[in-house]
């Protein structure tokens, strides 16, 4: 039997110990302010839990295709469709698109939304009617109901408790969607 090489790392030290635990405090930072952009500094942002879409096929990229503007321009297109109103302050905006062979159907949940009015807005361009469904976070039967066909609409909401439930469902031809939600008084 051969005698092994025993090999030795220098220990740790605060400095690398800092560091280390600075770029995962980083890390944990950046995945988090992946799932909803709000502008609201005094509420804690919005929680949103998506469906995760799939693996994109030869349809879903012709479905992409069809859509009234690229992928990557849809976050720009929504800061004019949907702009936060003057009587209060954006509490969190939904943006993307949906086709029948990729997401034809969508449930965001908003889990830190105090109760309270809203005022919301639904923009959606292409093809396609997105109709949105509001309410209880958690609700199996959302009561508040609009329906956009390739148009700007408003739309209001109230929740007696705390969350909000939002789903968008999409009949027909990929379209590009933007949601927006502003706490009234």
């Amino acid at each position: 039997m051969e005698p092994r090489a025993i090999e030795r790392t220098a220990p740790m030290t605060f400095r690398s110990t800092a560091a280390a635990v600075a770029a995962l405090a980083l890390t944990a930072v950046g995945v988090a302010g992946c799932t909803a952009q709000t502008t609201n500094a005094d509420s804690p942002p919005p929680v949103v839990s998506e469906t995760p879409s799939p693996t994109p096929t030869d349809d879903a990229r012709a479905d992409e295709a069809m859509l009234p503007i690229p992928v990557d321009e849809i976050g720009d297109w929504a800061e004019t469709a949907v702009p936060p109103s003057d009587s209060g302050a954006l509490t969190g905006r939904l943006t993307g698109w949906m086709s029948q062979n990729t997401s034809p159907h969508q449930r965001n949940s908003f889990e830190f939304l105090e109760a309270g009015d809203y005022q919301g807005q639904l923009a959606c361009r292409g093809g396609g009617t997105i109709v949105l469904s509001a309410g209880e976070l958690g609700s199996e039967s959302l009561a508040d109901t609009v329906s956009c066909d390739n148009s700007t609409i408003a739309f209001g909401v109230s929740i007696s408790q705390t969350g909000m439930t939002i789903d968008l469902d999409l009949e027909g031809d990929p379209s590009i969607y933007a949601v927006s939600l502003t706490r009234m008084g």
